[in-house]
């Protein structure tokens, strides 16, 4: 029955709205103190955007309120902490929250590692329980005519803020609120980004279609003398360092470092520095893709190549050419390896051994994440000089975490007057010291090409005023060559990660083999300009510079296109100067990111659950026994999930599975006690009538009560099919049962969420696709 028909008074009105634009203004203001740049008009339009979009949500929640006030409130509180995740996001990358990041929220290492990494715990727990107590007052009694006087006011509220365009040189967080700016990027986000990649049965072939000078390109002659010939190659990858972090490299582009690493600044100047070379996007998977493969990451938002590479391989990469050549290979993490299937990528393309968190027994501090940067390097030259001892040439990349937010740093490191990002940077910067010296004291040197570069960089983190040369900033790697003949160079033309697998071959002489790679050879000097594409998935921007030297940025991943005149090859000065034209460029550089995805085939998508068919569960703590990420289906398409599990030991031990479209989305979800001397069978299949953006399909152990168990997978089979009879929408279970069964009735709990309660939240989804191509 509709409650509430006499309607609000204005004081209860003020409170209902007080309840919704609390949460905003409050982590907005934070957010504002916390950054360097001083209050401005792009501030008054944040807080203006903020006051709209909350008035358009309480004539949503007040016709909810008539008949369930409850779940009004509920919302309304669940908002408020939407707001906070929304601040973290601002305060860990310097830009909104997406829709699409809601997948690491059921990946336990990142959930563990960062998400639960509360900065203002008591404000946020203040902020919430006011939320609740405002909005149980302000949404009582509401009539129906309240809740339309509500909606029209927002719609004039937002057609006014229309007029009142963002500036593109300010942060966008500063002036937009995270409902309006997200909604906004699903309107203008072009339809062909948004389509399936059908018809790229090969993406390198594809993105060289749309821009062939982006090839393999040797016609050029060698920038110094070097003897290559059977040297070991050690590529150390440091974790969101930016080129802007090293003073060397920032006076080339006429400006001050922000972050300034000093061990790092001094070997970029005592040995050859790039002072201007470009990672092609944010996030750790795409950086190690385009340094290892030679090819393009996938430069907009979905699936990463990386996740479909790790079974479906389309090209040879750099370490199995190697492998091939009759190098060791070695690639070594400090964080788990499950974490964006590195577990699976890395083996897939020629690492003989692939070692991380587990692996790592000594640390100065361990979080989630994994260990910190000193013990990691530490631990790593160990295993280097056992590899060296072998008498074989080898490759071995190297990855650190402790710079990855809410970052590793020991306590004793730790300077109270310096925000954390600083601390973190500054003891990555100690610890690659300590490493490098140690790398020249053990002789290690001698026979090695080391090669020190970034997966990602976190850009100027908010430190300069201009916020489009900032967003540029987040494109800005740095790259370092220790050769063993010792040459110093600062190099300030262009280069870019994917430049790197063809430079190692053409550094060893194999350079032959490398021609299907992209990019130039760093060792080679070009007397012509050349063309270098990027995006920015935080952001939701792609963008290139042009053989004449321009850069182009477009917003909302091809709308929104301006070009930047560059002088002398200051692509990261401080501020941008725009100009007119560029349109030819602009549809290069759309076509080159529409065809950055991963391979379109009738092929299914095959790799095993777990990586090894044992896991040995000790804990009372949940384990991550297999997680994958960034699943996309379309209609056509089905998962199929087959594992058969032996439990051996003494006790008993609980598995988890779950299947998730989101934090708060399920699909399927199983618990089960599983004792030792019991088989476990799990068989289902999914499918949606509708496109799924993102899923993740993550297994889960802990140990119940004392003993300890060894999981055997049997059988551990994931399977995404693109061709045959497709099964009907929504989960079916073909088996889940134990053997012998349980005499515990709680031992097997499954639970299947009907189409209807996942469907509608993909039907949103749609509707706002539709609503995109149609615009």
């Amino acid at each position: 029955m509709a409650r509430g028909s006499g309607g609000v008074g204005p004081l209860r009105g003020v409170v209902a709205g007080a309840a919704l634009v609390l949460a905003p203004w409050v982590w907005r203001s934070v957010a504002i103190a916390e950054s360097p740049g001083a209050f401005g008009t792009g501030d008054l339009r944040g807080y203006a955007a903020d006051a709209a979009v909350s008035l358009a949500v309480l004539g949503l929640l007040w016709s909810l309120a008539r008949f369930a006030r409850w779940l009004a409130v509920l919302l309304a509180g669940l908002l408020a902490v939407g707001y906070y995740a929304n601040y973290e996001t601002i305060a860990a990358l310097g830009t909104v929250a997406s829709p699409l990041d809601v997948g690491f929220l059921v990946d336990p290492t990142f959930v563990t590692g960062s998400a639960l990494q509360v900065r203002h715990p008591v404000l946020l727990s203040g902020v919430v329980l006011a939320t609740l107590v405002l909005a149980w007052v302000g949404l009582r009694a509401a009539a129906f005519s309240d809740s339309l006087l509500a909606l029209a006011g927002a719609g004039l509220a937002i057609g006014a803020l229309s007029m009142w365009g963002p500036n593109p040189a300010h942060a966008t967080w500063r002036q937009a609120n995270a409902i309006e700016h997200n909604v906004e990027w699903l309107v203008l986000r072009p339809n062909d980004a948004l389509a399936p990649s059908e018809g790229f049965a090969d993406p390198a072939q594809a993105v060289l279609a749309a821009a062939p000078e982006i090839g393999a390109d040797l016609e050029a002659p060698m920038r110094f003398s070097f003897d290559g010939s059977r040297k070991n190659v050690l590529l150390v990858v440091l974790e969101g360092v930016s080129g802007n972090y090293l003073a060397a490299a920032a006076r080339e582009h006429k400006r001050e470092a922000v972050n300034r690493m000093r061990n790092l600044d001094r070997v970029f100047e005592e040995n050859v520095g790039y002072a201007t070379f470009f990672n092609h996007n944010r996030r750790t998977n795409r950086g190690l893709y385009a340094l290892l493969c030679g090819e393009y990451p996938r430069l907009v938002a979905g699936m990463p190549k990386m996740t479909v590479a790790a079974t479906q391989g389309w090209r040879r990469c750099l370490p199995q050419i190697l492998v091939d050549k009759g190098y060791r290979t070695l690639f070594l993490q400090a964080a788990p390896l499950a974490f964006m299937l590195k577990d699976r990528f890395m083996p897939a393309i020629g690492f003989q051994e692939v070692l991380g968190h587990a692996a790592l027994t000594r640390h100065y501090r361990r979080t989630f994440w994994g260990v910190d940067d000193r013990a990691f390097f530490e631990q790593a030259l160990e295993r280097l000089e056992a590899l060296d001892e072998e008498g074989e040439p080898w490759f071995a990349t190297l990855l650190t975490v402790g710079s990855h937010h809410p970052y590793v740093i020991p306590e004793k490191f730790e300077h109270p007057d310096l925000p954390d990002f600083r601390n973190a940077f500054a003891y990555l910067d100690f610890a690659t010291g300590r490493f490098l010296k140690a790398l020249e004291s053990r002789g290690l040197r001698e026979d090695t090409l080391v090669i020190l570069t970034s997966d990602e960089s976190a850009g100027d983190l908010g430190q300069v005023a201009d916020a489009t040369a900032g967003r540029v900033s987040e494109s800005w790697g740095f790259m370092i060559l220790l050769l063993p003949e010792r040459t110093q160079l600062v190099v300030t033309e262009p280069f870019a990660q994917s430049d790197l697998a063809l430079s190692i071959l053409d550094y060893l002489g194999f350079a032959e083999n490398g021609r299907h790679f992209f990019g130039r050879s760093i060792f080679r000097r070009y007397d012509r300009g050349r063309s270098i594409f990027f995006g920015n998935v935080n952001h939701r921007t792609i963008g290139g510079i042009s053989p004449d030297g321009s850069l182009l940025l477009c917003e909302y991943e091809g709308h929104r296109c301006r070009r930047f005149a560059i002088e002398d090859g200051h692509y990261f000065g401080e501020r941008l100067k725009p100009v007119r034209g560029g349109e030819r460029f602009a549809d290069k550089v759309r076509a080159v990111a529409r065809r950055s995805v991963p391979p379109s085939s009738d092929a299914p998508l095959a790799l095993p659950l777990v990586t090894q068919p044992l896991f040995p569960v000790r804990n009372a703590e949940w384990q991550m026994v297999q997680g994958i990420s960034q699943l996309a289906l379309e209609p056509h398409e089905w998962i199929e999930v087959a594992f058969e599990v032996e439990a051996r030991g003494r006790g008993s031990a609980e598995l988890r599975h779950e299947l998730r479209l989101s934090k708060k989305r399920g699909l399927i979800r199983t618990e089960t006690q599983i004792d030792a001397g019991q088989w476990l069978v799990l068989r289902y299949r999914f499918a949606s009538d509708l496109p799924v953006p993102q899923a993740r399909l993550q297994t889960m152990a802990r140990m119940k009560g004392e003993g300890f168990v060894d999981l055997v997978f049997h059988e551990r089979r994931f399977a995404l099919r693109r061709s045959g009879e497709r099964p009907p929408e929504g989960i079916e279970v073909e088996r889940y049962e134990l053997d012998p069964p349980s005499e515990s009735e709680t031992a097997l709990d499954l639970e299947v969420v009907p189409v209807e309660r996942w469907a509608d939240f993909l039907r949103g989804r749609n509707a706002e696709r539709i609503s995109a191509s149609d615009s």
